[in-house]
């Protein structure tokens, strides 16, 4: 089939174009660019809208394989907010069965999905089971030469770490492991925030010294977002003068998520945070949508560690000077409960960017912030996507940013948003006019 889009503003920052132009799809590749008007067996009149190569999100936490199937949620999420390509496997979690993950989004997923291999599924491995312990010479070899395995059989895009979800971890497990991402990504959800950021930064940039890898520092707005952001940002700017591969990404919220059972409420968050337990509000289960007590959070962490919490605690100035860093890309960070519960970021982060930060509040030009959520994230962790060039897949997003906008909230985090008029995947239509008419055109990238 021969898609045409044509009278579109088109912004494709990978060639930097930012005008009026023409476009032909065809065979799941971009055909032809044009001034004149195209013709096609589908045309698309986007006079009014926006045209953009599709949004690429390289921080989600991908959906579980149950009953051997992925059971969507996020995927869908995604899709409707013109998003074509996603990294799951984040923060040192994800599928311990990957080649099956594999498989079944070969067989059709909302989005293209790729991963980075999870630090903790090698630990599971050898059943290192105790997050606060750190792992023998012996252990780390085993885990290093089982990830290695992964690495080969799988394609992954780099590695990951959760340094934070588990303390036990030592440097020489960090870098051991952050070996296998060995010319690729190595990304991490850093060992500590707030105030303790500072040692938690230099230690995950020291991974640089050893091993020639792309470092992407995770979620930066939720490690640094207490009034730490400007000096984290001189500490990695020094470091990039000094020649280190090092960038970070940012969601668009000033409240982060996590479940109740991990090590970031381990005692003495209350006053890491500086906060009271009723800035943390309940997600799912029995207390869903409640600010917690401190008999609440206590009952919740021992019978249902499981259950995610959204701490209502960075500073949105942080939030803002993290997103117009120049070192910076949009992302996500987007994870749901089994039932599809969790944090408004799963569906609400790229309009909710482009709406709030980019057309309201001006805080970058548009073409700076399309650039933040389509070629500079590829580019990082060198995907070959985000851009429009003749030969490109045909990964498509057609908006209109005057009816843009997030309708996601923290009591109902699945709502769709609206503005998203197209969204094209390998050349085909998955979302027309908000919603998806064929969530089967993604597959695995590697």
């Amino acid at each position: 089939m021969r898609l045409a889009i044509n009278n579109g503003l088109v912004i494709d920052p990978k060639n930097k174009i930012f005008t009026q132009l023409n476009i032909a799809v065809e065979n799941g590749k971009v055909k032809e660019i044009s001034k004149e008007i195209l013709k096609g067996d589908y045309e698309i009149d986007a006079t009014g809208l926006y045209v953009t190569p599709g949004f690429v999100d390289i921080h989600m936490h991908e959906d579980p394989i149950i009953d051997d199937k992925i059971k969507l949620n996020i995927f869908n999420r995604m899709l409707k907010m013109g998003v074509t390509t996603v990294i799951g496997g984040n923060c040192g979690i994800g599928t311990n069965n990957p080649k099956r993950y594999f498989e079944l989004l070969n067989e059709g997923n909302p989005v293209n999905c790729g991963l980075l291999l999870p630090h903790s599924i090698l630990r599971e491995h050898i059943g290192a089971k105790d997050r606060y312990k750190s792992l023998e010479s012996d252990d780390i070899e085993r885990i290093y030469q089982y990830g290695k395995k992964l690495m080969k059989e799988n394609k992954f895009f780099g590695v990951s770490f959760g340094i934070r979800y588990v303390p036990g971890m030592d440097f020489n497990e960090l870098v051991t492991i952050a070996k296998l991402g060995e010319g690729k990504v190595v990304a991490a959800h850093i060992r500590d925030d707030a105030e303790n950021i500072y040692g938690a930064i230099d230690e995950f940039l020291k991974i640089g010294e050893y091993v020639n890898t792309h470092l992407q520092v995770s979620h930066i707005g939720s490690m640094a977002g207490f009034g730490q952001m400007d000096k984290v940002f001189q500490i990695i700017d020094e470091k990039r003068a000094k020649g280190l591969d090092v960038a970070c990404d940012c969601y668009p919220y000033s409240a982060f998520s996590t479940k109740i059972g991990e090590t970031t409420f381990d005692e003495g968050f209350i006053e890491r945070y500086n906060t009271g337990y009723e800035s943390l509000e309940v997600m799912e289960g029995e207390f869903k949508g409640k600010r917690c007590t401190e008999e609440m959070f206590f009952k919740l962490r021992k019978e249902h560690p499981e259950t995610m919490l959204v701490g209502h605690l960075m500073n949105s100035e942080d939030i803002e000077k993290a997103l117009i860093n120049p070192n910076t890309v949009m992302a996500s960070d987007g994870i749901l409960g089994i039932n599809g519960d969790g944090h408004p970021r799963a569906a609400g982060s790229f309009p909710r960017f482009l709406a709030k930060y980019v057309r309201d509040k001006k805080l970058m030009s548009l073409y700076e912030g399309i650039e933040k959520i389509t070629y500079a994230p590829a580019k990082l962790y060198k995907i070959n996507k985000g851009g429009l060039s003749i030969g490109d897949d045909g990964d498509i997003t057609i908006f209109s940013l005057e009816e843009l906008e997030d309708r996601a909230t923290f009591a109902e985090n699945g709502l769709s948003p609206k503005g998203i008029k197209y969204v094209i995947i390998n050349g085909e239509i998955a979302v027309k006019n908000d919603e998806i008419i064929n969530g089967k055109l993604g597959t695995a990238l590697k």
